[in-house]
């Protein structure tokens, strides 16, 4: 016959501070042949044994003050309560056969002390809450205002872990406010006595989430592809290599394709080379219409800013909307977008043209198909 282990991990169904939601479960489970002797934040160890019908009584202690402890501890062995362990350092556990348990008489000083505790760790929950909620508006600003939306939902990787510092962030915010209201309710006397099992609805919630993003992210990064420019479809719209380095100095340049299925950025594909600014090339379509607006707008500071140049609009039949940046007398950027796809490109010429807004327009076309790309 198989041997059962004699120590079992369990996720605690409340919050440490649910003094009474506690003592049910330990009881619960006591009488199933299952005994606790540790516990943590999120979990409790539990020893196998012959079950038994026990009571179980947390009691606020300052366990960093031994005397206050080892006093309490004997003033319930003296009404028949043993001790079994503690609750996050903050309460201890005594247990106790449930038709024989009496109250134990505590001492006004240890009982004003550890309830001294008990609020003091509650106004740690709400320092914690305020960091939580500032590091949360701190993250969301320097991914979403400092280095540019459109730069954050490129791909599926820095969206979602985006989503997860957030997510992470909220629902620590979610449990240590649970977790004041569970310590407000035991220094007032109003706790309600269930167990339940909302906290452990909420660490399966979370831990479920973050796996889908984590499989997301896995997925959007299978996708993605990078090549170097000779290996890329030689229809892509860009100034003719020969127009800019001879052929036997050729520039050299990749072209990254991205897709993802959640990030706001659905396509994304970059030109790019480290020997010249002209090779520049980004192209993105957008899943949401209402984000053509700050995404053009990044694009255009991110590609000007090492530029006086200002784009200045211009009239187009085939964009909603177009803007071009003088550079120098041979060298432009092009901005556009029509419906939910943006670009912007650098193109070599003696001025602004309409054939070079119909290369991108007839190539917008047929960007979201990676394959054309590779020959």
């Amino acid at each position: 016959m198989e041997k059962r282990k004699r120590t079992i991990r369990k996720l605690m169904p409340v919050s440490p501070y649910n003094s009474a939601g506690l003592e049910l479960w330990f009881s619960e489970l006591a009488s199933q042949g299952l005994f606790v002797s540790k516990t943590g934040y999120y979990f409790a160890n539990f020893q196998r044994k012959e079950p038994r019908s026990l009571v179980y009584k947390l009691e606020p202690c300052d366990q960093y003050r031994d005397e206050h402890e080892k006093e309490l501890t004997g003033q319930y062995r003296l009404a028949g309560w043993e001790a079994v362990g503690d609750v996050w350092r903050k309460y201890l556990i005594f247990s106790a056969v449930k038709d024989v348990a009496v109250s134990p008489e505590i001492s006004g000083e240890i009982r004003s002390a550890g309830e001294l505790s008990l609020k003091k760790t509650g106004h740690g929950c709400l320092l914690t809450c305020a960091m939580d909620a500032v590091l949360m508006a701190l993250w969301c600003w320097m991914i979403l205002g400092r280095f540019g939306f459109w730069y954050t939902t490129t791909m599926a990787t820095p969206f979602l872990l985006c989503a997860l510092m957030v997510f992470m962030f909220g629902i620590n915010i979610f449990w240590r406010m649970s977790d004041y209201i569970q310590i407000r309710k035991y220094l007032k006397v109003t706790q309600e006595s269930h167990a339940g099992r909302g906290r452990a609805r909420s660490i399966c919630s979370a831990a479920a989430v973050i796996c889908i993003c984590l499989v997301f992210i896995w997925v959007g990064e299978q996708k993605s592809w990078q090549k170097e420019l000779s290996e890329a479809y030689t229809s892509l719209p860009v100034p003719p290599i020969t127009a800019v380095s001879p052929e036997n100095s050729p520039i050299s340049g990749t072209v990254t394709y991205h897709s993802s299925i959640v990030a706001p950025v659905q396509f994304q594909i970059v030109q790019d080379g480290p020997d010249a600014q002209m090779l520049r090339m980004d192209y993105m379509e957008l899943r949401f219409p209402r984000l053509v607006k700050p995404v053009l707008r990044n694009m255009m500071k991110d590609q000007l800013q090492w530029s006086s140049a200002d784009p200045e609009a211009v009239s187009s039949v085939l964009f909603e909307t177009a803007y071009v940046a003088v550079i120098n007398d041979s060298m432009h950027y092009l901005f556009v977008s029509d419906g939910q796809k943006v670009a912007s490109v650098c193109y070599i010429g003696p001025g602004y043209t309409d054939e070079f807004l119909k290369i991108i327009h007839d190539a917008m076309e047929t960007w979201t198909q990676p394959e054309l790309f590779l020959q």
